[in-house]
């Protein structure tokens, strides 16, 4: 049954290579379908002894496999992954009604929740890389989805550039850290921490893979791409926004915790990132005008309290962590979910505009309270026991801040309820949509199972936490600290909206990617000329900068050469300078092509006089197959007319000189180093195994195949080409 855990990941991703072509039913029944064999998979699975964990090779050179284990975090994760997922889909076979690639649209979302489901099951460092990028992937897809929107492009392209960026930096962190524990399986690295901490490059480490899991977790500086990328289809921002992708850098922290956490380096980076995200978030989500900005900005905070918890490097705080992160997926999932119900019946997102909604729309209402009290740590909801776990974990002063953020969350909270109870500007014309709401209270009941039987919570969580009492009674002071936050919340949601900030980390990014692509635009224009002789320049330079720099830096230039060249040999390379020369000097094409014909047939005298008549014989079948074409192109497409002169061509004598003096010291540097025979060796101790005793022949056919092969297509492309243009000569 273990091995069965192997395909959870890929049944979504092979499905939407079949769901993609399908029609609207059958792409909305099959990914359906996908969810529950997946949902159904996992639970079967769970419900084994943990942990499950299964392994295939998959590059034995680099010691990477694909392997996944099924322990506590990745059962719990894995399970919100696909529960949340099919709602998700649910959810969108109502909202997208006339969308006419809808095939296309679930089989992106698929695509997305394979790529999570492998990165939360991954027991390789590697192996969670791909899947890594492949969420990073899949998120641009979906949030340009609607590509002929450019805020769409411009969207995704923000959020694919900073999390590609910062999974990049990861990725040298998992090479450090797994080179340094000897291991990349994630198992087996807890085993090693004492290792990997104690490393002169634990630093680096730390530093790269906080790179990566800020990045995705969408933490300041680099939370501005999730706000922006509201622009995705409601269920987009409710699945991956709200519930799966951006818990993806929370999820690394708390996988890798046990093996990097605990230390001062840790905490003095995690934790303050996350408390400045909570608190910089909550307060710019007060002062939002449009449902899904609020909620992005409410998400960004979210994520920035799970993050200062996981910082902890405390089992309380990693505790507190996971329930503040499954608390989340409930109610903020909720109400992404409502804001899309909204938008689809009123075609308007303003909390200005909207207003007395709550007697045309009731059940949306009802729905939205449930989940706003839970965000708003309300006793009774699932929120509370959250925030009442993460003020226990964190230290004082990171405590005091969550009170003083908490004010902000019940700011912006009812600033989202206000649409409800608010007086409308004018009749709404909207009504409850059962479609919609479906998915919704789903998520909304779990929020309130969680608050009214804080049982339920205890054993969701409890294959992380082991026993976990979550009910400790109802403290006056807490509620007392409750009642005040709310009031003061109240009182700052009545301010409506301020002026957008200043500086805004989006516009930031756009301005670099505007000066980035005008680079690139300005580098494109003076590179590409479009002139052959221009990149055989820009090529020598490159090579005799970098192969100088090395003769001069380790070349050993001590004794005399040992090249003794034969008389007949100086001969032959004068010859050879004779013919280069004039092909510099005439005017006329045709003598240039046969001045250049002669310097091969002095390099075919010079294998001859190295005894490889074999070389000297292809040398000379090359050359003059070469100097026939080049005749060719000269008498039938080319004039043999004088060519022009051009200013360059004392720099084009200097980048020759150059090269030829590099060559000519790589040569000498290769003649003093002590002769080594293991590759001459190795030819001929399996020449007979590739059937020839013609060590040159088998070279050129066996050992370096490839290479040939390469080399022939190459000449053949070439010629054909030059078939082609004569034709195009011929009069028709």
């Amino acid at each position: 049954m273990s091995t069965a855990l192997l395909w959870v990941p890929l049944i979504p991703i092979v499905g939407a290579a079949f769901i993609a072509p399908l029609s609207r039913r059958a792409a909305a029944a099959g990914a359906l379908g996908v969810c529950a064999v997946t949902l159904a998979l996992l639970g079967a699975l769970s419900r084994q002894a943990l942990p499950v964990s299964a392994g295939a090779q998959w590059l034995p050179a680099l010691g990477v496999r694909y392997a996944l284990a099924l322990d506590g975090l990745g059962s719990v994760f894995s399970l919100l992954i696909a529960g949340v997922g099919i709602l998700i889909v649910a959810y969108a076979i109502g909202y997208l009604p006339k969308e006419a690639r809808l095939g296309t649209f679930f089989a992106f979302l698929m695509l997305f929740m394979g790529s999570m489901l492998g990165l939360v099951l991954a027991d390789d460092l590697i192996v969670l890389y791909v899947f890594w990028e492949l969420t990073s992937v899949a998120s641009f897809l979906l949030i340009g989805f609607h590509h002929e929107d450019p805020e769409s492009r411009r969207s995704a392209i923000r959020a694919l550039v900073v999390t590609v960026l910062g999974g990049l930096a990861m990725l040298a962190g998992i090479v450090l850290m797994g080179t340094t524990a000897g291991t990349f399986a994630v198992s087996a690295l807890v085993g090693r921490a004492d290792a990997v901490q104690a490393s002169t490059v634990y630093p680096w480490i730390v530093g790269l893979l906080l790179a990566g899991a800020f990045t995705k977790s969408a933490q300041v500086p680099f939370h501005f791409w999730l706000p922006s990328a509201m622009v995705a289809p409601t269920p987009v921002s409710a699945y991956l926004h709200s519930a799966t992708m951006v818990k993806a850098g929370v999820f690394l922290l708390l996988r890798l915790g046990p093996v990097l956490g605990g230390t001062q380096t840790w905490s003095a980076w995690v934790v303050p990132v996350g408390m400045a995200t909570f608190l910089f978030a909550a307060a710019v989500a007060v002062f939002q005008d449009d449902l899904k900005a609020l909620l992005a900005y409410a998400t960004v905070s979210a994520l920035g309290l799970a993050t200062a918890l996981a910082g902890t490097g405390t089992v309380a705080g990693r505790d507190a962590a996971l329930l503040v992160l499954l608390t989340h997926a409930a109610y903020k999932g909720t109400l992404f979910l409502v804001a899309g119900a909204v938008e689809h019946e009123t075609h308007s997102r303003s909390i200005r505009r909207l207003g007395g909604l709550a007697r045309t729309m009731p059940i949306t209402a009802v729905l939205s309270g449930a989940a706003a009290m839970s965000m708003l740590g309300i006793p009774g909801f699932g929120g509370f026991w959250a925030k009442e776990a993460a003020s226990a974990a964190l230290p004082t002063v990171e405590a005091a801040l969550l009170s003083a953020g908490s004010v902000f969350t019940a700011a912006y909270g009812f600033r989202f309820l206000s649409i409800f109870w608010r007086p409308p500007d004018a009749e709404p014309g909207a009504h409850d949509a059962p479609t919609l709401l479906a998915p919704a209270a789903v998520l909304a009941a779990t929020g309130v199972l969680f608050g009214l039987w804080p049982a339920s919570l205890e054993q969701v969580v409890a294959p992380v936490a082991g026993t976990v009492n979550l009910w400790h009674g109802l403290k006056p002071d807490k509620l007392g600290l409750t009642i005040l936050t709310l009031a003061l919340g109240a009182a700052l949601a009545r301010w409506g909206s301020a002026p957008a900030l200043p500086v805004e980390g989006g516009r930031i990014f756009d301005r670099w990617m505007d000066m980035l692509m005008a680079f690139a635009k300005f580098l494109a224009r003076r590179t590409i000329t479009g002139v052959l002789r221009d990149y055989l320049a820009a090529v020598l330079v490159t090579a005799i900068a970098g192969a100088g720099f090395a003769l001069w830096r380790f070349g050993d230039w001590s004794g005399t050469d040992p090249f003794r060249p034969f008389p007949h040999e100086v001969m032959v390379v004068v010859l050879a300078i004779a013919a280069v020369v004039t092909a510099t000097v005439v005017r006329s094409l045709v003598a240039v092509v046969i001045a250049l014909g002669a310097v091969g047939y002095t390099v075919a005298l010079l294998f001859l006089s190295l005894l490889a008549p074999d070389l000297a014989l292809t040398q000379v079948l090359v050359e003059t197959v070469t100097l026939v074409l080049f005749l060719t192109v000269v008498t039938h497409l080319l004039t043999p007319d004088e060519p022009n002169r051009h200013p360059g061509m004392a720099v084009d004598a200097l980048l020759a000189v150059g090269a030829g003096l590099t060559a000519a010291g790589l040569a000498s540097q290769i003649l003093r180093r002590s002769e080594d025979t293991r590759l001459a060796t190795f030819f001929a101790e399996h020449a007979q195994a590739a059937g020839g005793t013609n060590l040159v022949n088998l070279i050129l056919v066996d050992f370096r195949g490839l290479d040939t092969l390469g080399e022939i297509t190459v000449l053949g492309i070439a010629a054909l080409g030059v078939f082609a243009l004569a034709q195009r000569r011929r009069p028709r």
